[in-house]
């Protein structure tokens, strides 16, 4: 199941009307998205022309909006606070620079605009080896330090995981979870969590959480869920 699959589901479900995606690059998420009225595209350089833009507005029957902002997620939320207050986010995809940082800064500034029954997917929570989940700031810088060594596949998930770790050990009014699919969808909404494992009485700085860490504790740390759950999931919003 992609996370295309994923969004537009939940879109149909909850007949989302404003839809927020951070880390729009070639807008392969962002083009492939139905349903919802106005969406509200983040990233710093989008990798597509005007004529796209425009090819996308002309053919959609639905009548919906593209809102591009060709910003940082940072300058995004800080420069537009009355226009979100005035559309309370339903659903949010991020899926922009890949580090623990910055996924979390993007996880808490969508909370104050997300709705009480919204819902925040973040791609990229299930590096499935060592080097999918190395730290960086960039793909780039990723490749960069990794071209050369034998067993790295081009597969760059970054340490997002540790924003699932984040949500679910400082957050009890909310609950967050990760379905096994498409590198790990994260998903983050207004539900008070259970009780968490025991692992989490052991974490105190979640930045400096190694792999090996989240490797030995996966199911534990992220309450990691079969692609099955998504239906049940669907059901109970």
């Amino acid at each position: 199941m992609t996370r295309i699959e994923v969004l537009n589901a939940i879109i149909k479900k909850n007949n989302v009307q404003n839809y927020l995606e951070i880390g729009v690059n070639r807008g392969k998420c962002l083009f492939n998205i139905k349903g919802s009225k106005n969406r509200f595209a983040v990233d710093p350089f989008f990798n597509f022309n005007s004529w796209k833009k425009f090819k996308a507005c002309v053919l959609n029957s639905d009548n919906f909006k593209n809102n591009y902002f060709e910003v940082t997620s940072d300058d995004f939320f800080h420069q537009n606070e009355v226009l979100l207050q005035k559309n309370t986010l339903n659903l949010a995809f991020i899926d922009g620079l890949h580090t623990y940082k910055q996924s979390l800064n993007d996880t808490l500034n969508t909370l104050k605009y997300l709705d009480n029954k919204g819902i925040i997917v973040l791609h990229d929570c299930n590096p499935l080896d060592e080097l999918a989940a190395y730290p960086a700031n960039s793909i780039d810088d990723a490749r960069k330090d990794l071209e050369n060594h034998k067993d790295w596949k081009n597969i760059w998930n970054g340490d997002v995981w540790k924003t699932i770790v984040y949500i679910r050990k400082n957050h009890p009014e909310l609950t967050a979870f990760v379905l096994n699919t498409d590198h790990g969808l994260g998903f983050v909404y207004k539900k008070e969590r259970t009780e968490l494992p025991e692992i989490f009485n052991s974490i105190t700085e979640i930045d400096s959480l190694e792999y090996s860490f989240f490797d030995a504790n996966r199911n534990e740390l992220i309450d990691l869920k079969p692609v099955s759950y998504f239906q049940e999931f669907l059901k109970s919003i």
